[in-house]
């Protein structure tokens, strides 16, 4: 039996940097943010994680990720996709990211404290 394709994404991580908007040249926006996930330790104890893109079209989202501050401890759901667009020049570039669809804080960064270590 064959299977069907599934491209489904749940993160939990740290925002790395305070979301960003961009208008797109179509007219809508797109917000978005980098997640910082650890990786399990490895054997030396060192310390290794992965930086993941995410961006959402979605206003709701949008809306979500201007309370966000660096450090926070947050859950996205959504889909990995391919994003094309021309940059400067009329240079063709692409990137891979998370596309999110739903989003929860799970903890923040009390304000004025300084930056959890990430």
């Amino acid at each position: 039996m064959v299977q069907p394709h599934v491209n489904q994404v749940t993160l939990i991580g740290r925002l790395a940097g305070e979301p960003s908007w961009k208008a797109l040249p179509g007219g809508g926006e797109v917000v978005t943010w980098r997640m910082i996930i650890d990786r399990p330790v490895a054997g030396a104890g060192r310390r290794v994680v992965d930086t993941i893109p995410c961006a959402s079209f979605d206003e709701r989202v949008g809306g979500f990720a201007d309370t966000w501050r660096a450090g926070d401890l947050i859950e996205v759901r959504g889909v990995l996709r391919r994003r094309f667009w021309t940059g400067p020049g009329g240079v063709r570039a692409s990137r891979i990211e998370v596309h999110v669809h739903d989003a929860d804080v799970l903890d923040v960064v009390p304000a004025g404290d300084d930056l959890p270590e990430l």
